[in-house]
């Protein structure tokens, strides 16, 4: 090639500056990684680049040199992931975001003769907008409920035209193109990404974050549940199991009357309690006034209380006569 001849045995030098180049990008960008570009059209390829451009590098080269150019660096183990249409991706933005970036990026796409099924493909019922023809004995050789209503070709009911899995012939990718039916997806696929040593393959970044939050929170939950529970202390359940000690031990030392700055309240009031229960006992000739006001209030307090009680007893008792009177009234008019 004009510009680049090469003596047998020497490495050109246009090859030597583009490994040079590639290694000073793997170098200095936080995360790399690798993206199967195979197949895709340059009009999508373009948009993808346009679209992702403050986000998102591009680099493309043959696969030798990316291998070399990786095997320079400490992300060497990125080089397993080099096939057919790979091409390079470099960001500062996290290796799970980038994914999902790229997945945005793509875009419905044609369905070829030999392409495989990523979901099941589905007619749905109603109009195809297409006029009477050869497509009618075509879907119903197919299986497809297809006929001919007010003009245009309808499918009957939803049917299943292509299944999960299955390879897509040419006949099939050609009715599919009469229906303006583009099952497919056209966009850059993320094979596997490097960040601070790690690598993070496609099986782990298309994982759904929101599920995936809820079970490390429940299982958290769960744990910090059970080190409560046995009494373990760690950074999370020792504050618990320090509040339930605090609890317990201020249960205790009223009930045994020993004074403290939190205690003394409630002890004070269990020993006027237990002062006016004894004082009802007593011929009330042998109380003074003051202690006499004290029973009529205490009194008092526990027939209104007991009077609330009463009400709400009582309320209960009325709403679940109202809901058997309307659940037979219910029963009456279904029963006729």
């Amino acid at each position: 090639m004009k510009g680049r001849v090469a003596i047998k045995g020497s490495v050109a030098d246009w090859k030597t500056e583009e490994v040079k180049s590639l290694k000073d990008m793997i170098e200095s960008s936080p995360v790399v990684g690798i993206v199967d570009l195979q197949n895709i059209p340059a009009k999508q390829l373009q948009n993808i680049r346009e679209d992702l451009r403050d986000k998102v590098t591009f680099r493309m080269s043959k696969n030798n040199l990316m291998k070399i150019a990786l095997e320079k660096t400490e992300k060497e183990s990125l080089k397993d992931y080099i096939s057919a249409g790979a091409a390079f991706i470099f960001s500062n933005e996290n290796p799970f975001k980038i994914y999902r970036l790229l997945q945005k990026s793509k875009s419905p796409a044609p369905a070829k003769p030999g392409d495989i099924a990523k979901t099941d493909i589905v007619l749905h019922q109603g109009s195809t907008g297409l006029p009477p023809g050869p497509l009618v004995s075509e879907l119903q050789s197919l299986g497809i409920p297809a006929k001919i209503d007010k003009g245009s070709i309808s499918i009957e009911r939803d049917t299943v035209f292509v299944k999960h899995g299955d390879t897509i012939s040419k006949k099939v990718s050609d009715i599919l193109s009469q229906l303006k039916i583009e099952p497919m997806e056209v966009g850059a696929n993320l094979t596997a990404a490097f960040e601070e040593g790690l690598i993070f393959k496609k099986e782990v970044l298309s994982i759904d974050d929101v599920q995936t939050r809820s079970n490390i929170i429940n299982a958290f939950s769960k744990t910090l549940a059970l080190t409560f529970d046995r009494k373990i202390f760690t950074k999370y359940s020792v504050k618990l199991l320090i509040q339930q000690a605090a609890i317990k031990t201020k249960s205790l030392a009223i009930g045994a009357n020993i004074i403290s700055p939190e205690t003394i309240g409630p002890i004070m009031s269990k020993s006027v309690s237990q002062a006016l229960s004894l004082a009802k006992l007593l011929n009330s000739a042998a109380l003074d006034d003051d202690l006499k006001n004290k029973l009529n209030v205490s009194q008092s307090a526990a027939s209104t209380e007991k009077k609330v009680t009463e009400d709400k007893i009582e309320e209960t008792k009325d709403n679940k006569d109202k809901d058997g009177d309307a659940g037979l009234e219910g029963l009456g008019a279904l029963f006729g």
